[in-house]
């Protein structure tokens, strides 16, 4: 996975990528925000063909730091289960699909995990993925610098009311289960 740069890339983020597909084996993924499909790349290698993903960014309409619609979409042409499409965080889910695993990777902040959890969360039928959740990843310069809502400060006001995981190898991920019944994922 060379070519797909990611700050999941240092710490090898594919492989908990192929523990929770082989977990939970989903049939239907939104994965939102690509930038350069490193996420994207592991959730097609680890899920059946048969696996239906709608994958969607900003692209170049985001003004920090972002990918070309048209190489990304070149990136994944051979992949006839893959739909790539410009999309927006903030109204993807009045579309009302519902989703196995919902993966979502926007520069997270707490506003975004409250948001992803009332608006989300009621779409996915297995579990939702948010990047970030740790300390240190709240810690980053950006979100210093732009003084963003901390993600572990929320996580902690929300901590009886929902199951999560927090897998804290930098930048880290947040795994939130629709149900009671799933077992957390042994990562």
């Amino acid at each position: 996975m060379d070519s797909f740069n990611s700050s999941y890339k240092e710490n090898n983020f594919d492989q908990i990528f192929k523990t929770i597909c082989q977990t939970i084996e989903p049939m239907s993924i939104l994965e939102i925000g690509i930038l350069d499909g490193y996420s994207l790349k592991s959730f097609l290698s680890h899920t059946s063909k048969e696996c239906k993903i709608l994958a969607v960014d900003l692209f170049e309409d985001y003004k920090y730091k972002n990918s070309n619609y048209e190489e990304t979409k070149n990136k994944f042409l051979d992949n006839k289960n893959v739909e790539i499409e410009y999309g927006n965080f903030f109204n993807q889910h009045l579309k009302k699909n519902n989703y196995d695993l919902i993966h979502i990777d926007i520069s997270n902040d707490g506003e975004i995990f409250k948001f992803a959890i009332e608006n989300y969360l009621p779409i996915t039928n297995k579990i939702m993925i948010l990047e970030g959740g740790s300390e240190e990843r709240d810690n980053v310069e950006w979100m210093l610098k732009y003084k963003k809502p901390k993600i572990n400060s929320f996580l902690q006001t929300i901590k009886d009311n929902y199951r999560y995981q927090i897998v804290e190898k930098f930048p880290s991920i947040t795994i939130f289960y629709k149900d009671d019944e799933t077992a957390l994922i042994n990562i």
